[in-house]
């Protein structure tokens, strides 16, 4: 690339990630009010069937962990010029693809045994480990046959189009994956619990062993090696947060309405950082930046991901009690959603984009693939900060 052309584009980070990831972000507002009312909605099943609450961020983190680094790799490689933007089945395309689809199935399940082992080892109630599993898998199948072809076609989409995908999968994914999500939580938690099913531990356990030996066949393994331990990494995270979750759930007793904002706050803040995250990780492989060297692309990024949660407070604020109003989900306050979004996304969001750049150079480093690694961590990490910050806030508004 001559020296003046990089230049040009260096000086445009900043307007060309607002101007492309702006958009998308507004409309994850709509998706994320769709998944909070669906949760709102979905108190009695949580009673019903308990430890779907533990669930519930670990399913959402999955949908985006996995989804996210599939699209930061394939973006990746059209930016190396290693793949065309076509939608054909060439062995590249389809070796991510079962990559993606394999970590989805198999975690989704296993999610459902460690959240069944969680609530049993600190005492909390448990539906079991075959419909807690049963739930997980639903969910992670459900969610991977609408996500994966959307985020695929997406991506070559963006670029033909000249739009970076960079900029636009983390909060596209966030629009449709929020509530593809949600709604599968609904439908295989109502399915679940019509169904009078035995004691299957160890039948689920076993199954799970035969499929991890499925994929050492194939190709597409070295994804599926790579990125478990993040996945691993991220779920126990997510459960953690449900664990949390589940714990003060009865907080939200005197203000159901703040339900509706969950997701919202911690899909934003996962997905800001992604948009840095996947920037950073295609600016080190076409040499924009070095690993820990913190130059003038890195502090555009950084700038940007700030910019772009001081934009969608308000919006978010609005929208979120508007939707509680009108599907009278408890007596929404619009000052405490403002409080609550202003200060539980704006200093998160700039620490994950920090924290992305950290990541992907340490990647980077020590031979990781960092489209792998960045989006998965830093999209789980929000999560649970958003969680835990949202219930401390909590305490002072309810």
């Amino acid at each position: 690339m001559p020296r003046r052309k990089k230049r040009k584009r260096r000086q445009n980070i900043l307007s060309k990630v607002l101007k492309e990831a702006t958009p998308l972000l507004l409309l994850t507002i709509v998706g994320g009010v769709f998944a909070g009312s669906v949760l709102g909605k979905m108190k009695d099943v949580l009673v019903i069937i308990p430890g779907v609450f533990v669930l519930v961020p670990a399913i959402l983190g999955l949908r985006g962990n996995i989804g996210v680094a599939f699209g930061s790799r394939l973006s990746t490689l059209l930016h190396l010029g290693l793949m065309k933007p076509s939608v054909k089945l060439t062995s590249l395309l389809l070796n991510n693809i079962l990559g993606a689809f394999s970590l989805s199935f198999s975690f989704s399940a296993l999610f459902g045994i460690l959240a069944h082992g969680l609530c049993l080892l600190l005492g909390l109630p448990s539906a079991g480990i075959t419909k807690l599993t049963l739930i997980g898998l639903m969910c992670g199948v459900f969610s991977s046959l609408i996500m994966i072809p959307f985020t695929t076609v997406l991506t070559f989409f963006s670029f033909r189009k000249g739009v970076d995908p960079d900029d636009v999968i983390s909060p596209a994914i966030a629009v449709l994956g929020d509530g593809v999500a949600m709604i599968a939580i609904f439908v295989a938690a109502t399915i679940v619990q019509k169904l009078s099913l035995p004691d299957m531990s160890l039948l689920i356990i076993a199954l799970l062993v035969v499929k991890e030996s499925f994929p050492s066949r194939y190709r597409f393994f070295r994804i599926f090696l790579e990125s478990s331990p993040v996945v691993v990494i991220c779920g126990l995270l997510g459960i953690g947060a449900g664990l949390y979750l589940h714990y003060h759930q009865h907080d939200f007793g005197a203000a159901p309405y703040l339900l509706v904002l969950l997701p919202q706050l911690i899909s934003k803040v996962g997905s800001i950082g992604s948009i840095s995250g996947m920037r950073l990780t295609s600016g080190l492989y076409i040499g924009q930046v070095r690993p820990f060297s913190w130059n003038k692309f890195v502090w555009q990024n950084i700038v940007a991901a700030l910019l772009l949660s001081l934009i969608l407070v308000i919006p978010i604020a609005l929208v979120t009690y508007l939707a509680a109003f009108v599907l009278r989900v408890g007596e929404p306050v619009f000052f405490v959603l403002f409080i609550i979004t202003f200060i539980g996304m704006v200093p998160l969001s700039f620490g994950a984009s920090l924290l992305s750049f950290l990541i992907a150079s340490l990647a980077k480093r020590i031979h990781l693939d960092p489209s792998n690694v960045v989006a998965p961590l830093i999209t789980s990490l929000g999560d649970v900060s958003g969680i835990f910050l949202f219930v401390l806030l909590l305490q002072f508004f309810t």
